[in-house]
């Protein structure tokens, strides 16, 4: 083989369209333009998304639409058929599982589900068992033991307006120091009490005494009526006549 015998491949060079050279190169009049129209100017620049007017393509997919939980658990769903790898007797674990490369990441836990046949009596540690693993899983000899996960950390939340504020307990020390004072408190009381009674017991003879001389005046003054008026008529003895 020589230099000037050496050829492309077939396909992979094409002949270059000369427009412009009348209708007798195959390329017709207006040179594969058409006739007149916004293709057929020099100044023509459409966007490879163009689709004529009608909406593009990327108008009409959606975006965005709908509810999405940012709060979902996902979980990473493991079937029966591919724990059959392990050892018969064998515990499997979380880390077990993600060093054999059964699964990529746990996420929010692992769930086992019922998918095939268990041929290996195992003890099997994940978060969720479907009720069809879990049969199969004691079918077997297995255990299925359920990881016990810790409830979340709740947020606090906005209470209502009309609701009444929650009573917090008292911690243990606040509650001996609060009893002190009161223990403290009672014979300070009884002194008082007794302190008051002899004030009581001498007020008592002035009220008495007091009381006594309002009756006496009062029945003095029952005793010593007065004339209502001066046009009251006086009775007559019996014993004497008019002259």
């Amino acid at each position: 083989m020589k230099l000037h015998e050496i050829q492309p491949p077939p396909g992979s060079h094409h002949t270059r369209k000369r427009v412009g050279r009348g209708p007798g190169s195959g390329h017709g009049k207006t040179s594969t333009r058409g006739q007149k129209g916004q293709g057929a100017r020099t100044s023509v620049n459409l966007p490879k998304t163009f689709e004529g007017g009608q909406t593009r393509l990327t108008m009409r997919t959606p975006k965005l639409r709908g509810f999405h939980n940012k709060w979902r658990k996902r979980f990473a769903v493991l079937n029966l058929t591919r724990l059959n790898r392990f050892d018969d007797g064998a515990e499997v674990l979380p880390e077990s599982l993600l060093e054999a490369g059964i699964i990529k990441d746990v996420g929010a836990g692992i769930k086992v589900l019922g998918t095939g046949d268990l041929n290996r009596r195992l003890t099997i540690h994940a978060h969720r068992f479907s009720v069809e693993a879990r049969r199969k899983i004691e079918a077997a000899g297995g255990i299925a033991a359920v990881i016990e996960v810790p409830p979340p950390i709740r947020e606090k939340t906005k209470r209502a307006k009309n609701q009444p504020k929650p009573a917090r307990p008292e911690p243990a020390e606040k509650a001996e120091t609060a009893e002190k004072p009161q223990k403290a408190e009672k014979p300070q009381k009884a002194e008082k009490a007794q302190a008051a009674e002899p004030v009581a017991e001498a007020s008592a003879p002035a009220g008495a005494a007091g009381k006594a001389k309002q009756k006496n005046g009062g029945e003095k003054g029952q005793t010593t009526p007065k004339a209502s008026s001066a046009g009251d008529s006086v009775k007559p003895q019996k014993g004497k006549k008019k002259g």
